[in-house]
């Protein structure tokens, strides 16, 4: 990959450029997708108790595979893994616009969350090690304002595009916005040293957060659609894995 001199001052804004994109998709995409349900109601002809695991698919795969994917980074060079991060979410991006069923919809946002989680937990330590001194202040709070204008813009962005383009145009976006910030990244973003490569990636606290969050969230969303008490019962499972997760790190 192509490597950047660190006295190159202009570069390093470049590169900022390229780190500002990509997190604003991530979280763009938390909630730009609000405002496209009804119309997806209508298009995939089901309910919106249906439609939630649109927006659950994303959620919570990205809040599961965060704390890996910076390991991931630490591991193998945070650039790299930044860059896989995007293709995976422009590709994702672009099956989500394609979809022309609900299974295939909630599978491609799963996939987008795994790219996503990529861009947002691997931004800032790519701030950190591409700006030194005063800069790096100011890098860090240009990023942490597109972090807040990308939660906050995107039921405005999302409303705009699904009355003028339809629903697909919330993830078609992402496509040129990703192949920009790819290129980009690849010329000016520098690597950073793999500090890690011999440590071994906990893939059982991993599983156990993973599928302590999901059964949590399932639990939550199905207590509301049943008349009985079945739907409480992954809630309950929910409470139980962290225990399970610290039980098991004790031996």
């Amino acid at each position: 990959m192509t490597e950047v001199k660190s006295g190159s001052s202009k570069n390093k804004w470049i590169a900022l450029i390229a780190m500002s994109l990509g997190v604003f998709m991530a979280l763009l995409d938390v909630t730009v997708v609000n405002v496209a349900l009804p119309t997806m109601a209508v298009d995939f002809n089901t309910t919106f108790s249906n439609l939630q695991w649109v927006l659950n698919a994303y959620t919570i795969v990205f809040a599961s595979i965060l704390l890996i994917v910076s390991k991931l980074g630490d591991m193998y060079g945070r650039k790299k893994i930044f860059m896989i991060s995007m293709v995976i979410f422009v590709v994702a991006s672009a099956i989500n616009g394609l979809a022309t069923s609900l299974p295939v919809l909630i599978a491609g946002r799963a996939l987008q969350a795994i790219g996503g989680a990529g861009l947002n937990s691997l931004s800032m330590a790519l701030v950190a090690s591409n700006f030194e001194g005063k800069s790096r202040g100011t890098g860090m709070g240009i990023l942490g304002s597109v972090i807040g204008l990308s939660t906050a813009s995107g039921p405005l962005v999302g409303g705009y595009l699904v009355e003028t383009f339809g629903w697909p145009s919330i993830f078609f976006v992402n496509v040129p916005i990703g192949i920009i910030a790819f290129a980009l990244s690849w010329k000016y973003v520098k690597e950073t040293p793999s500090y890690g490569k011999g440590q071994k990636i906990d893939f059982l606290g991993m599983l156990l957060s993973g599928a302590g969050l999901f059964t949590l969230v399932y639990g939550l969303i199905e207590k509301n659609n049943t008349l009985t008490g079945a739907g409480q019962i992954p809630v309950l499972w929910g409470g139980c894995w962290p225990e399970l997760f610290c039980w098991l790190s004790l031996f």
